[in-house]
């Protein structure tokens, strides 16, 4: 093995480890883990440095904690940039050009932010311990790299993003229209408070919240009646962005019982060597679920139009007087003909079953851009596994 082959070899392995990809191991546990830990020392020891009476008895830990943490952030940041290339959505990329593109993402820039504190010191002499501060509780976000439940936060939110933005400028409008009508009912009673429509802005904010600090008030009888319909409406309109992202979060965590990764698809064999551009769109359409032992995912006569594909556990076909049973890797489902919608075999989960599920019309839409998947999903389709005879009842 040439120093190359040896270079990429080791840069694979280390990959498998630190992005949890690969075979399951310790390691990656492990790993994660000790971060997980590290971090939230880090998060306890910002807030607890900000009290005189903690940190002038042990300012000697506190430093023993940030000099270590600052060593572990700043080698896992550089090991995860020297192993981003593995990364199928770089695929066919030089590595200089795969390492800057995964420099500006914002997991590498959260991880950037935690080391911000040593390359501060580094080029400034003096610098704000308040900064310092923030800087130190940035690195709370990094744990949303292990937790499933921020990511599918985030998912939700990205789901929903065009209705939240409309529910933003509704609130918006409402806050503008409460200001302008106050401006015109109080201004005379209270110039200095609602002397102008800006001024006033405060108080409908405050008021459509149900804040409501008290620090501004009407006094007339018009603008207490335009206060009383501004903080009924604000309870409203407050309600709708959370409902919103509680229905779609939801979703999000009943269709994703595990996170659906590149690193999780391009190692599939089905979709092994394909390219980035098309394992970023089949990314984006395939829909992760969990299916307890026993469950039927096709009952019999029914008509499922989606491909599955089988991430984990046994699944068992009834195909007429055989059985057929597929473990990770294999598909069944409707099929990648236009014309022939596929058999849909009956489909039974023999365990706790990992699918990934695509519909029938995102595939066919995938499938023209890139007619190798039609072959690929016919063969693996369309291959008979060992047959299991159904015994007489």
């Amino acid at each position: 093995m040439t120093p190359a082959e040896a270079e990429v070899s080791l840069r694979r392995r280390v990959f498998d480890v630190i992005e949890d990809v690969g075979p399951r191991t310790l390691l990656p546990g492990l790993f994660a883990g000790s971060l997980i830990i590290l971090i939230l020392i880090n998060v306890v020891a910002a807030i607890l440095e900000t009290v005189p009476s903690v940190v002038s008895g042990h300012r000697a830990l506190f430093n023993l904690i940030e000099n270590f943490s600052l060593a572990v952030f700043g080698i896992e940041y550089l090991v995860r940039l020297w192993v981003c290339v593995e990364q199928p959505r770089y695929r066919g990329m030089r590595p200089w050009r795969a390492r800057l593109a995964y420099a500006v993402t914002p997991a590498a820039i959260i991880d950037l932010l935690a080391i911000a504190p040593f390359l501060l010191g580094l080029f400034f002499e003096h610098v704000n311990l308040r900064t310092l501060v923030l800087l130190r509780l940035l690195r709370l976000f990094k744990l949303g790299r292990y937790s499933t439940g921020f990511q599918s936060l985030l998912e939700a939110v990205r789901r929903e993003r065009q209705a939240l933005l409309a529910s933003f400028l509704v609130l918006f409008s409402v806050v503008l229209i409460a200001a302008s009508l106050a401006y015109i009912a109080e201004r005379s009673a209270q110039p200095e408070a609602f002397g102008s429509i800006p001024a006033a802005v405060w108080w409908a904010l405050e008021t459509v919240t149900t804040v409501g600090y008290g620090d501004v008030i009407p006094k007339t009888l018009p603008g207490r009646i335009i206060g009383g319909i501004t903080m009924m409406t604000g309870i409203l309109m407050i309600a709708l962005p959370v409902a919103i992202i509680g229905s779609s979060f939801t979703e999000v965590v009943r269709q994703r019982s595990f996170v659906v990764t590149f690193g999780l698809i391009a190692r599939m064999q089905l979709f092994a060597g394909l390219p980035a551009d098309v394992l970023s769109e089949l990314l984006n359409v395939l829909k992760a679920m969990s299916v307890d032992s026993g469950t039927p995912i096709i009952p019999a006569g029914g008509d499922d139009d989606a491909l599955y594909i089988v991430a984990a556990g046994i699944v068992e076909l009834d195909d007429g007087g055989t059985r057929r049973r597929l473990d990770a890797g294999g598909a069944f489902g409707t099929g990648p003909d236009y014309n022939a919608p596929g058999s849909r075999l009956p489909a039974l989960s023999m365990t706790r079953v990992k699918l990934l599920m695509i519909e029938r019309m995102d595939l066919l839409n995938i499938i023209a851009a890139y007619p190798e998947l039609a072959t690929r999903l016919q063969a693996d389709i369309g291959t008979p596994e060992p047959a299991i005879p159904i015994s007489p009842a």
